[in-house]
């Protein structure tokens, strides 16, 4: 959920590119895209539980759901904190460097997780941003911005 939160938030802040920023508009924009990605996840997630469950939800998929929404806005708080800290100016860039920086960092973590030396996890890191990049690009240009 952090991640694909990550990703969408990436692609909704590359849809600004063009437009003049107005302070308090971007982390307008982290918390409303968040909240509005995480409800809707944990409503099709939770209704498509119940489908398998026979209309129950399990202990588990609860716990995952809430989970996958603390995931959700640890993203935006962290995303949140150099918007707040930068300029007007600067706060749309320093939003999207986080964004990158929170995949990246997940990649890394990631191979490291499974054993991987350091360069190679580097490097996974990297891929896995780039991939990201391309994601979010796609998401982009299918939005018609």
């Amino acid at each position: 959920m952090g991640l694909y939160v990550t990703v969408c938030l990436l692609a909704a802040l590359t849809a600004l590119e063009t437009v003049v920023p107005v302070p308090g508009r971007v982390l307008g924009l982290v918390w409303g895209t968040t909240v509005g990605l995480a409800l809707a996840h944990l409503f099709a997630f939770r209704i498509a539980g119940r489908l398998v469950q026979d209309g129950r939800l399990s202990r588990s998929d609860q716990i995952v759901s809430a989970v996958q929404l603390a995931a959700a806005a640890a993203i935006a708080l962290v995303v949140s904190i150099p918007i707040l800290i930068a300029s007007p100016a600067s706060e749309l860039n320093w939003a999207r460097y986080t964004c990158a920086g929170i995949i990246g960092v997940v990649g890394y973590g990631v191979a490291r997780s499974a054993e991987k030396s350091r360069a190679r996890s580097v490097i996974f890191g990297l891929s896995v941003l780039a991939l990201a990049i391309i994601i979010a690009a796609i998401k982009h240009a299918l939005a018609g911005h």
